[in-house]
């Protein structure tokens, strides 16, 4: 019977060919050729092809067009792996009889290509076929004829393809300008694939195996090249073979690449931001199987890297990290730079298995030390799954890392660090993850410290991390002619993080507190802290509304900017530039997300300032009340003010006096009457402190005295 089918067909193949007066019109649609393709694919791949018209023309010779053809991804409802509006191909006609469908120059135009690896491991690239079920028990079913479906040569032209891996976290999108495949029905396929991404464009060329059917292996020679306004910008290959790739996949690979300028990869990484860097190559090769892929060799060389956005004006000079073979110790030999100051690692770790398998019953051991000139802080130890632990000693002549931190002279450090959770940090190492799985203790001293012109020496610390709780306690340091002592902990052992800080004459540069409080520089000079404090939430407005403590803040010999003047007094303020003062206080008391300023004050030469009241912490709402008296030579001009509304742009006016009236008062003490000394008493809390510098009274300008009576509405 099917051979009388056979003869049937083939006679009116020829019958149609011979006539020559017949063609399969491009209005006949093909569902023939469409059902037999849909289950061909879908036997073949375990993927649903859904075509909406497909033709067949057997005049000048026999090819097909179809419309509209999608091709299902591996999630049941997701989005579709392919979708292409036109695809076009020869037919050839022969292996028709032998229910084979073999198409030659296959030409998908435009098609939009989706890939994707859903978190369970499931990927688009990755096809299986149905498994085989046994008949139900019963009459036996009509038999249905098995198809295959195999293309010789494939070209596509402008195709868009989007990628989102959920296991890597990466995604993206790039164009393809073409892609040509030839002898994809042989044993050896050539690729040739030419890629855009922004102004850069990429160039896959090589052989591999049968991609369709995968057979017992699938060799790979492939060579990717990178560039850039017509300038090659990097290499790479990809050489071997993947033993068994549709069942556990058994790898023996080469692989290898070089690039020139780290940045230019940022044209197709656009969210990389990758850092300068120069003349990086990497050597390897990889074998084991399945998801556990092995390195079996590793070497590594970079030229000058720029480290500044982790650390600040840190960059490697050279790195070398070589593994020859996976028994060899993995070796580091790393030369960089902080500022300008040379600093080096050299040292080995364990085994490229013990650190990529990290398995319980094999410790990798690690001898690292980092160096500068003839010092050098050694780390010590073994690395496992199931436990690590390191000793970090030893000291480094200087570390400076820029003007935004402080410069340290003679640091020597002595530790110890242990954790049960090395695979999981190697992983995930949030400043959490960090902090819940590990331990550590050490003490650290420096011998000399400066931070933008304030300078402290003796400095040193016990530094305890255990159950997630950091304790730096006792801060101790010798400046300003003072001893300092301050403590700090910060807490995620609780269901909030907690943060506690207290300081005995502790002094910092003004400008550093003011950033870290993120407002204006409008003072400067040195800041003396005194007081505790203590916050607890995970975002800043739950720590504002909870903290709680007191702190007193004292300026000696420092300037004052006009813009602050300004905004506390009133616009019209004649105050240009900055304006030195002998000195200036504050304490405040912080509960339920308001501070409430017992004193504020400072005084200048011909300015002296009281007040008090609150700020709304999360709102920085303010509700003062402020007394300026104005010094003219012996006598002086003085009068009340209140202050509402933000920070940025707050109200001022006219307030009562104690006595109930709204005026000035002229007259009293002038110049020779000083407080600085009850208000810097208030501000540190009766700490000792510096004084302010005497100065020489000058004579008054009554120009400038009356121009700062006029700003602050003492006079009309």
């Amino acid at each position: 019977m099917r051979f009388k089918w056979k003869i049937g067909l083939l006679a009116g193949v020829v019958a149609v060919v011979a006539g020559g007066g017949t063609i399969f019109s491009a209005t006949q649609d093909a569902t023939w050729l469409k059902t037999r393709l849909s289950d061909a694919v879908e036997q073949g791949t375990g993927r649903h092809l859904s075509i909406d018209t497909l033709h067949v023309w057997v005049l000048p010779f026999p090819w097909v067009e179809a419309q509209n053809v999608r091709l299902s991804g591996v999630e049941d409802g997701g989005p579709d792996v392919l979708a292409v509006k036109q695809v076009r191909a020869r037919l050839s006609i022969m292996p028709l009889f032998s229910h084979r469908i073999a198409f030659r120059d296959v030409s998908i135009i435009a098609p939009k290509i989706t890939l994707r690896r859903l978190s369970d491991g499931r990927a688009d690239w990755l096809l299986t076929p149905p498994a085989a079920t046994e008949q139900a028990a019963g009459p036996a079913p009509a038999v249905r004829m098995h198809w295959n479906v195999s293309a010789s040569d494939l070209n596509v032209v402008q195709a868009d393809v989007v990628w989102d891996d959920a296991v890597t976290h990466y995604s993206g999108t790039f164009g393809l300008r073409k892609a040509t495949l030839r002898g994809l029905d042989g044993t050896a396929p050539d690729l040739d694939i030419q890629g855009q991404k922004g102004s850069a464009s990429f160039s896959l060329t090589g052989q591999t195996g049968p991609f369709w059917p995968l057979g017992a292996q699938l060799p790979l020679q492939l060579r990717l090249s990178l560039n850039n306004g017509g300038h090659s910008i990097g290499l790479a290959h990809v050489d071997g073979v993947i033993n068994a790739p549709q069942a556990e996949r058994v790898y023996n690979l080469h692989m290898g690449g070089s690039v020139g300028q780290l940045q230019d990869l940022n044209t197709f990484f656009p969210h990389a931001n990758l850092p300068d860097g120069q003349n990086l190559s990497v050597d390897l090769s990889v074998a084991g199987s399945g998801d556990a892929p092995q390195v079996q060799s590793l070497h590594i060389r970079t030229g000058r890297v720029d480290l500044g956005r982790w650390l600040p004006q840190a960059a490697l000079v050279r790195a070398v990290v070589d593994a020859p073979t996976p028994a060899d110790p993995l070796s580091l030999h790393v030369e960089g730079q902080l500022g300008s100051q040379p600093v080096g690692l050299n040292g080995s770790t364990g085994t490229l298995a013990q650190l990529v398998q990290m398995q319980e019953q094999t410790p990798a051991p690690v001898d690292l030390a980092v160096t500068q000139g003839q010092s050098s802080v050694q780390v010590k130890g073994a690395l496992s799954a199931a436990h690590s632990a390191l000793d970090v000693q030893g000291a480094l002549e200087h570390l400076a890392f820029g003007t935004q931190w402080p410069d340290a002279t003679g640091l020597t450090v002595a530790g110890h660090v242990e954790t049960d959770k090395t695979a999981f940090l190697y992983k995930n190492h949030t400043v959490a993850d960090v902090m819940h799985n590990l331990a550590l203790a050490g003490d650290m001293q420096v011998q000399a410290v400066s931070w933008q012109g304030v300078a402290w020496s003796q400095v040193q610390t016990h530094v305890a991390l255990a159950n997630a709780r950091l304790v730096l306690d006792p801060i101790h340091a010798v400046g300003n002619g003072q001893q300092q002592v301050a403590r700090f902990v910060y807490d995620l052992s609780g269901p909030q993080p907690q943060v506690e800080a207290s300081a005995r004459s502790v002094f910092l540069p003004l400008a550093v507190v003011q950033a870290w409080m993120q407002v204006a520089p409008d003072m400067q000079g040195t800041v003396q802290l005194v007081g505790a404090l203590s916050a607890q939430g995970d975002t800043a407005a739950a720590r504002s509304s909870s903290l709680a403590g007191h702190l007193g803040a004292s300026v000696v010999d420092g300037s004052v900017g006009g813009g602050l003047i300004r905004r506390l007094l009133g616009p019209q303020v004649p105050v240009k530039g900055q304006m030195p003062v002998r000195c200036f206080g504050v304490h405040t008391q912080f509960a339920n997300g308001v501070a409430h300023i017992d004193q504020v004050g400072l005084e200048s030469a011909f300015l002296h300032l009281r007040g008090q009241g609150t700020v709304t912490l999360d709102t920085h709402e303010l509700n003062m009340e402020l007394a300026p008296q104005v010094l003219l030579g012996g006598a002086s001009a003085s009068s009340s003010l209140r202050v509402t509304g933000p920070w940025n742009n707050p109200q001022v006016s006219m307030a009562a006096a104690q006595d109930g009236r709204v005026g000035i008062t002229i007259g009293g003490e002038g110049e020779e009457a000083t407080s600085c000394a009850p208000l810097l008493a208030a501000a540190r809390e009766g700490a000792d402190g510096p004084s302010p510098t005497v100065v020489t009274k000058k004579a008054s300008k009554e120009e400038k005295i009356m121009n700062m009576l006029h700003g602050l509405g003492l006079f009309r």
